[in-house]
């Protein structure tokens, strides 16, 4: 039964992947930089532009702002705390229940937008490039997106291409056992996400900000 179910899923998947074939709204093969398994080489090329996680950060607040220019001038390795690593033990099986619910694939792939300054690891790509997907994991429930992460997602949007008009937020609880965590509810919670051009045109702004000072000395 599972294995008619497995195959059936298979066919389904391979007819989707045919049919975006030759769509001009697909990602041009070069724009796919590295990919996060490759955590190395992921990391050095994500330090050649401004990522969705610094652009947000930056979009924050002066405060931000200037920690992301910090980090821009004087790079340093991210340490992984224990709530980061439950996120990526987690996310995996978040990811598949995505791709359930609505045929968004995992990603791991840094993708360039054309402008190859700016970058964004999407959690999930669908197979004709219009959706994304982010996963998150969280200690305290919410009823929607915060602010940082929505501006998180318009940007991996806006890298994707014009094409890619929704992403789908994806968030589990997660809660304290001993030992651990453990995920705080039975199935994640999920939202849509539709584009916004003037959000973005606003971070393109603070971005190309970042780029500007950050290379500039003193």
């Amino acid at each position: 039964m599972v294995q008619a179910w497995q195959q059936a899923h298979t066919q389904r998947n391979q007819a989707r992947y045919l049919a975006y074939q030759g769509r001009e709204s697909l990602i041009a093969p070069g724009r796919f930089v590295a990919r996060s398994s490759d955590r190395d080489l992921w990391l050095e090329a994500r330090k050649q532009g401004v990522t969705a996680t610094a652009v947000a950060k930056a979009a924050s607040g002066p405060a931000g702002f200037r920690d992301q220019l910090e980090l821009r001038r004087n790079p340093v390795d991210v340490e992984v705390n224990a709530f980061m690593a439950w996120g990526s033990f987690m996310e995996p099986s978040i990811a598949l229940w995505v791709k359930e619910q609505t045929g968004i694939m995992p990603n791991e792939w840094l993708i360039a937008h054309d402008d190859a300054r700016f970058l964004a690891t999407p959690d999930g790509l669908s197979l004709d490039h219009t959706l994304i997907a982010e996963i998150k994991t969280m200690g305290s429930d919410r009823e929607k997106p915060p602010l940082d992460h929505v501006r998180q997602m318009q940007w991996q949007m806006f890298c994707v291409g014009e094409q890619c008009t929704r992403a789908f937020y994806a968030w589990q609880l997660r809660v304290d056992v001993p030992g651990g965590f453990a995920p705080g509810w039975i199935e994640p919670r999920s939202v849509w996400v539709e584009r916004d051009d003037k959000m973005i045109a606003d971070l393109v702004k603070v971005a190309e900000r970042l780029i500007e000072e950050g290379n500039s000395i003193g």
